[in-house]
């Protein structure tokens, strides 16, 4: 795999494209195996727990090429950009933290699904039974572990990194690429995309979260993007939060002002005057609409690159 390079570094957007890249290609491994699994233990009438197969049928519940894709890819992609960003001198990050365990343990999956199909073959030929049996009895203990326990971990570290983006709510990329990709990237961990994101991310949900995309756009002279985000803004600032939510659903009338009093400001300038214009510089109530909208846009600091995409020397790496 080529290395993968940013011009001007990677961003906490990169990080969540690469996360739930790697997110939903696991889940989609962990369906086929749970759907193989359960074939096999329908087909023989048996409660899947006392289910033996041969290291043929093992072989195939895992698809050895794939799992090396996840982790060459997007999963490595995740963890050196969380190092950069996430790591200091004797401190680390809980996100951080879910992606290191989450190779490490995607890593020795695929050593255990290798082994079973290479090496128990090899031994059933050789007719060394004993070796070929003492991997059986491994990986019908291994498989079902690891194969949950990561996605366990998947679904721990998607809390960490929400985690992470509420820290940074107005970075301008983040904030930017939500609006525009935001449905797309998060389509398969979230129940309704970005709506459903921004819920645990922002105090005030979508409606807030596309508001801040559209000022950003429109600081930066963007007025179509700026205004296609308030009209999406407008469609959903009613909505209240979902059912346990921690949401402010009380300052939703006040969002609902800030969405029309920001969309005033840029119908009436041409992208050129939006440059120049002091959006939101005043703001009656504050404390009910929150500082978020009138704070100024900090961007996460960059990072200049991937590092070394090196098998070996990643599967030594000290996690």
């Amino acid at each position: 795999m080529k290395r993968r390079r940013y011009f001007y570094g990677a961003t906490v957007w990169d990080l969540v494209e690469a996360f739930f890249e790697a997110k939903r290609e696991y889940h989609q491994v962990y369906v086929l195996y749970e759907t193989r699994v359960l074939a096999h233990a329908e087909e023989r009438s048996v409660d899947r727990r006392r289910l033996r197969l041969d290291a043929s049928e093992v072989s195939k519940l895992l698809d050895f090429t794939r799992l090396g894709a996840i982790r060459n890819g997007p999963l490595h992609r995740a963890k050196w950009i969380s190092h950069a960003l996430f790591r200091s001198r004797g401190r680390t990050h809980k996100f951080d933290r879910f992606v290191s365990e989450v190779f490490h343990e995607l890593s020795i999956l695929r050593e255990e699904q290798y082994k079973v199909s290479t090496f128990a073959e090899e031994y059933r030929r050789d007719n060394e039974l004993a070796e070929y049996e003492s991997i059986l009895d491994e990986v019908h203990e291994d498989f079902p572990r690891r194969v949950n326990a990561l996605y366990e971990l998947f679904r721990r570290a998607q809390g960490a990194l929400e985690g992470v983006l509420r820290a940074h709510v107005l970075d301008p990329v983040y904030l930017r690429s939500l609006a525009l990709f935001g449905d797309e990237v998060l389509r398969d961990a979230y129940a309704d995309g970005l709506r459903s994101h921004a819920w645990r991310v922002f105090p005030r949900g979508p409606a807030e979260a596309l508001a801040l995309a559209a000022r950003s756009f429109a600081r930066g002279g963007f007025r179509a993007e700026a205004l296609a985000a308030l009209a999406r803004a407008r469609s959903i600032v009613g909505e209240p939060p979902p059912p346990g939510s921690e949401a402010a659903e009380p300052a939703l009338p006040a969002l609902a002002a800030a969405i029309d009093e920001l969309l005033t400001e840029v119908e009436r300038r041409g992208p050129a005057e939006l440059v120049q214009a002091p959006l939101f510089a005043q703001q009656n109530d504050a404390s009910l609409v929150g500082p978020v909208l009138l704070g100024e846009e900090r961007p996460l600091a960059a990072v200049s690159d991937f590092g070394s995409q090196d098998e070996t020397a990643e599967l030594e790496e000290a996690l």
